[in-house]
């Protein structure tokens, strides 16, 4: 075991399992990561960039290093709890959350600053700003997927109701999840497409999917590699809290080569990317996580093939 010749450094909590998971298998290698959590920002750490140079507590961070950037959160909620807010009038407490709202904007505009300086200056990034924004523009990482020519379901993004009754017509089974990620992926009923529930679709745009029926398969990419792939068997039409069962299963050549594919077309050296595997053999891509969860299924199967592929490739020579 061997210390790297660079810096190797996990942007996250330490209390998070694929942070723990991690940090473990860098120390097991020889390496010291350093972990810097941005949700103490700025309360509790002290960032800065002179002249662009991303330093922490007054201590320059090296260009030659490599980072699993596993959070960048956002600070919630935008107004605070204080007992004096109540005899406040609704025009102070308007006045009070367009302030939080613009603190926080500034906060998240520096913080995706300091690592975009990191790569800037040759640090590898796993992954960029850029690839976890992805996950809340879903159309733009549809877009990418769509034009590498990644298997797809076919897909509307809409505020419009007639547009969705003339999609649900077309293509039968409908699901339909958030733009921006966060909620669970639902089934459409007949009722959605009616009444008062049809006219809310005008308020709030909304991502529908072609629902596939299949097998659930969450398929690990790293460093252009499947690192692990594994089957999930859920009853749900969206299986996150509702696992049954957790396999690891082989990937015929075609789902391996569009997994692979679909990983470099969003320019993400580290996905989670769901697929559906129909009966008949096809299969379509859901998704690329930009930032996985792995611990608990790694635990579910007892082995630990993305903690070491992920720490494999922080630890490559620059």
């Amino acid at each position: 075991m061997t210390e790297p010749t660079h810096t190797v450094g996990i942007f996250g909590r330490a209390d998070d399992p694929q942070v723990a998971r991690v940090a473990g298998y860098l120390r097991e290698r020889g390496a010291r990561p350093r972990l810097i959590s941005l949700g103490g920002f700025p309360a509790r750490l002290r960032l800065t960039l002179a002249d662009g140079a991303p330093c922490v507590g007054g201590e320059a961070l090296p260009a030659s290093s490599s980072w699993y950037v596993r959070s960048m959160p956002m600070t919630l909620p935008f107004f605070d709890f204080d007992p004096r807010v109540e005899a406040a009038t609704p025009a102070e407490l308007l006045a009070r959350w367009r302030h939080r709202y613009a603190a926080e904007r500034e906060r998240q505009s520096f913080i995706t600053g300091f690592v975009l300086a990191l790569g800037r200056a040759g640090a590898r990034l796993v992954n960029a700003p850029a690839a976890l924004d992805q996950h809340f523009v879903k159309t733009e990482q549809l877009a990418r997927l769509r034009a590498a020519g990644v298997p797809l379901p076919r897909t509307l993004a809409t505020n419009d109701p007639s547009a969705l009754r003339r999609f649900a017509s077309d293509v039968g089974a409908v699901v339909y999840k958030p733009l921006a990620g966060g909620a669970l992926c639902r089934r459409i009923v007949p009722e959605d497409l009616e009444g008062e529930r049809l006219a809310a679709l005008a308020r709030a745009p909304v991502l529908f999917q072609e629902e596939v029926r299949g097998k659930n398969v969450r398929v690990y990419v790293v460093g252009g590699r499947v690192a692990a792939a594994y089957e999930i068997v859920s009853d749900e039409v969206d299986y996150r809290g509702s696992e049954k069962g957790v396999c690891e299963v082989g990937l015929p050549e075609g789902e391996a080569e569009a997994s692979v594919r679909a990983a470099r077309a969003c320019e993400m050296l580290f996905t989670g990317l769901d697929l559906k595997r129909r009966d008949d053999g096809t299969f379509a891509v859901l998704e690329c996580n930009p930032s996985p969860m792995f611990a608990g299924i790694e635990n579910w199967a007892k082995r630990s093939p993305v903690t070491e592929a992920l720490g494999e490739l922080l630890l490559q020579p620059l």
